[in-house]
């Protein structure tokens, strides 16, 4: 065994491997390894080169993103988009994604954003955000189709960034991507090939369902459709919690 393998255990050994895996990239990135705008490694390839599990380098993705390093783009990975500027946030994301064992409490707030964020993106969404909607539900639909529940969570958190995109308030889409990257997180150890078989119609059609009210701009019935949206996921991912 070599003297890299033998760091990499003992790294292992004393702290969370999400915590590694962020400070690895990040190490990376001072090093300039990789540069703003280089697009990273696949997930499962760092997976494999770090020894860990995906799930393990979503969370550390995911802290990283809510800090403002990396930006995940729709269909094409995750890039660098910009630089560290204190580590204690990374440690700061990572503990918000480690503590949330319950989403109960923050569904109810990202529930209360998102309406609010639908209501505007009606008003507001331009014929490239209703494409980017669309591209995003096609996603969906493919990883639904295709029983892949690691595509799934990454694409429904992609349909769920770019509607907050859609409504063109900073605020509100700073507000609620940390909640998305928490939410996500967590429900990647409760959708199973098993969920998504057995919901699959369901999980398509309430994306459709936004869709298509954004397109009508449909004020009517939004807060219906949004309302029933988070109803039905609390329904099929939260039953337990």
């Amino acid at each position: 065994m070599n003297e890299k393998e033998t760091s990499l255990i003992t790294i292992h050994d004393v702290e969370k491997k999400s915590v590694f895996v962020a400070k690895w990239i990040v190490a990376a990135v001072k090093e300039g390894r990789w540069k703003v705008g280089d697009r990273l490694p696949p997930e499962r390839s760092i997976a494999e080169q770090l020894g860990v599990s995906r799930t393990v380098v979503r969370e550390a993705l995911s802290s990283l993103h809510m800090v403002d390093l990396i930006e995940p783009r729709v269909g094409d990975g995750n890039y660098v988009s910009g630089s560290i500027q204190a580590e204690s946030d990374i440690d700061d994301a990572l503990e918000a994604i480690a503590e949330s064992e319950s989403l109960v409490e923050i569904w109810i707030i990202r529930k209360k954003l998102e309406i609010i964020i639908a209501r505007l993106a009606l008003r507001k969404a331009r014929d490239e955000d209703i494409g980017e909607l669309e591209r995003c539900f096609k996603a969906i639909e493919q990883a639904v189709d295709d029983v892949d529940p690691d595509g799934y969570i990454s694409t429904n958190s992609d349909f769920h960034r770019a509607l907050a995109r859609a409504a063109k308030n900073p605020f509100l889409l700073r507000s609620v991507q940390p909640l998305i990257e928490i939410t996500g997180h967590q429900l990647s150890s409760e959708v199973s090939k098993p969920t998504v078989r057995a919901h699959k119609g369901h999980l398509v059609d309430m994306h459709r369902r936004i869709v298509d009210a954004i397109k009508r701009r449909d004020e009517e019935h939004i807060v219906e459709i949004m309302t029933d949206h988070f109803r039905s996921s609390e329904d099929v991912f939260l039953g337990s919690s």
